[in-house]
């Protein structure tokens, strides 16, 4: 869980608190937890490679068995190696196939060590893929609204950074805690026969470095949970401070050292919180380990008083003592795995939680589709449009004291031009959001085709959006076009067409690969475009997604005045058959519109024509007169001092 003084980006005063197991909330991991993370983790791996899987096992079994024999083998070896008749040839022999016996166990437990070694490298690999993308796929289904809390954010972090290590971590301890038992097992088999009641004195012993191990994996997780919201912070700076998007402003402010001065404060303070939680529980291990220690030659000085009493011979207490030795080697590697496993069963619960919770589509099956031998579910088919009706709607984002929206009331019908006008955060973006299917109203209701139905996905099927700020794929420019339809391979004529429809075409057939350049010079044979061409670029991804329902979000805040007066000019052919909706501040755009709505302060305050809303003499009226008459302020002092470029300036205000 973050903390409320956890690191921020934005330089406030904010300190880690010191991380001890006192304080903060309780993050045990209980037995319980460590079974069904296990689990977990071994269905993962089993659908990600189960012909590994299973041969891994096997050879654990078979080893584990051939440890079994190699103590029963040392045994009669060093029975026979004492024997009064030692000296004979018929001792000799039996010393010989002995010692020969002990190399052929060695050798062929080595060789399949090796193979299993090869088949693990793989089941780990194929293990992290198939993990990852179940939390990459149930990040993509997370509704819109997840993404403005914190808590999300945290729980999405935590979820990467395990799906990125702890996967190979869990299966790499798992193997190693099941090759531990099983030898264990084995070993303790062979110790049995021969001093069986010193075993139990000898599985005391494991009690307290399993019990360190526990304390500390439970720290470590406490830990993470609190430092969650610092790392973010901390990866948001190495953003701006390794990214090409913020390079300019960082230079053209110098804000390069305050930047890193304050990544570097950041992590000095993760340091020390995890250098405290490292110092505690290092302490806590090595007496852990000398205890047992201490424990185990309590049991070797119980095992020689047996010898001298002549209760055990020789032979069988020496073999006993070696067995003993690899349990010991078994037991302490045990409980490091248990550390691991404990420590990776927290960060596993946080995949498991987030893969559960995230995807609203599948519940619970987090590994539905993971490692392509199954397709993802196809988008629903793009449905009729007619007409869409909102009512009464209101909206509040998550963790905001105010809602954006109240009682909003807008209606769209089958090819009309519908306009929102209003200031900066008057709710239009938020409105136009809603009616796309990315959130859904907190009240109200939505009339899709006149039925009160309006399922969000069946929204988003028939929308294309152009957003303010559109995303600018640093992919092939192919690519930024046909991923208006992501679930369709890409029609050529179709991205050329829409490439053309936006303006774009020319600019496309000039980068040095055409439509496969990539657009970012950060790759071999990239190319970076202006923002206005990058704007074409995003319409030319609508008229690609080839949606009854269009929404542009200021979509022309990027272009020059000429291409914004062609694109308003030229909209109803462009988009001919289809509703427009269209978010702008700039109320010369919409003129045309068949139905202007304006908002203010979340709410619609006056709807109609531009004739209509002016003749009322309103809010519309007196703003679009502001801007008209600032807008002629400009020509006329632009004709007194004339045009720098010997132009004059585009305008579509009358």
């Amino acid at each position: 869980m973050a903390r409320a003084d956890a690191e921020r980006p934005d330089g406030l005063d904010a300190t880690m608190a010191e991380t001890t197991d006192e304080t903060g909330e309780e993050a045990r991991i209980s037995t319980a937890d460590l079974m069904r993370a296990s689990a977990y983790m071994v269905r993962m791996a089993w659908q990600a490679d189960r012909s590994r899987l299973a041969g891994i096992v096997a050879v654990q079994l078979l080893t584990a068995a051939g440890l079994a024999a190699l103590v029963l083998v040392l045994r009669d070896t060093l029975g026979t190696a004492f024997s009064p008749g030692g000296a004979d040839r018929p001792s000799g022999d039996g010393l010989l196939l002995a010692l020969c016996g002990l190399v052929v166990l060695t050798s062929a437990g080595g060789m399949l060590r090796t193979v299993a070694s090869g088949w693990q490298r793989m089941l780990t690999m194929k293990t992290d893929r198939h993990i990852m993308a179940a939390v990459l796929r149930s990040a993509a289904r997370s509704d819109l609204a997840r993404f403005e809390d914190p808590a999300f954010h945290d729980r999405l972090q935590q979820a990467v950074f395990a799906s990125r290590s702890q996967p190979v971590m869990v299966v790499t301890a798992l193997i190693g805690a099941l090759q531990a038992l099983l030898s264990m097992a084995a070993v303790g088999a062979a110790f049995a026969v021969m001093t069986w009641w010193l075993l139990p004195f000898t599985l005391l012993a494991v009690l307290p470095v399993l019990k360190a191990a526990r304390d500390e994996r439970d720290a470590d997780y406490r830990l993470h949970g609190q430092l969650a919201e610092g790392r973010r912070a901390r990866e948001y700076l190495e953003h701006l401070l390794a990214g090409q998007d913020a390079a300019k402003e960082i230079r053209a402010l110098n804000l390069g050292d305050t930047l890193r001065d304050r990544w570097n404060s950041g992590y000095a303070r993760e340091i020390a919180s995890t250098a405290a939680m490292q110092r505690r529980h290092t302490r806590r291990k090595v007496l852990a380990r000398l205890i047992g220690d201490v424990l185990f030659v309590a049991v070797i000085g119980g095992m020689w008083w047996t010898v001298r009493s002549g209760g055990v011979a020789l032979p069988t207490a020496l073999a006993a003592l070696a067995a003993l030795l690899m349990l010991a080697t078994r037991v302490q590697m045990l409980g490091y795995l248990f550390n691991n496993i404990g420590a990776s069963a927290a960060y596993v619960k946080d995949i498991r939680s987030f893969t559960r919770d995230g995807d609203g589509t599948d519940r619970g099956r987090a590994a539905a589709v993971l490692d392509g031998s199954r397709s993802p579910a196809s988008p629903p088919a793009r449905p009729a449009f007619s007409s869409l009706r909102a009512d009464r709607l209101s909206f509040t984002y998550p963790g905001s004291a105010g809602a954006a929206l109240h009682d909003v009331s807008v209606e769209l019908g089958a090819g009309e031009l519908i306009a929102v006008v209003g200031a900066n955060g008057s709710g239009k973006t938020t409105l136009a959001k809603i009616l796309a299917g990315l959130y859904e109203p907190d009240g109200g209701r939505l009339l899709w085709n006149g039925l009160g139905e309006s399922r969000p996905e069946l929204r988003r099927a028939a929308t294309a959006m152009v957003f303010q700020d559109f995303v600018r794929f640093k992919l092939p420019a192919r690519d930024n076009i046909a991923f208006g339809r992501p679930e369709e391979p890409a029609d050529v004529d179709a991205v050329a067409g829409a490439a053309a429809d936006a303006g774009a075409r020319g600019v496309i057939e000039g980068l040095p690969l055409g439509y496969d350049t990539v657009l970012s010079k950060e790759f071999s044979n990239g190319a970076d475009l202006s923002l206005g061409q990058w704007q074409r670029l995003a319409l030319a991804r609508a008229f690609y997604r080839d949606s009854p329902f269009v929404i542009l979000d200021e979509p022309t805040a990027s272009l020059d005045p000429q291409a914004e007066a062609d694109l308003f000019g030229r909209i109803r052919t462009l988009f001919a058959g289809r509703t427009v909706l269209v978010i702008s501040h700039r109320f010369s755009n919409v003129r045309d519109a068949d139905r202007i709505y304006v908002m203010e302060s979340g709410r619609v305050i006056e709807q109609g024509s531009h004739d209509e809303l002016t003749a009322a003499d309103g809010t519309y009226a007196r703003l679009f007169r502001l801007q008209a008459e600032a807008y002629q302020r400009g020509r006329r002092g632009q004709r007194r001092k004339g045009p720098a470029d010997g132009t004059a300036a585009v305008a579509a205000l009358p």
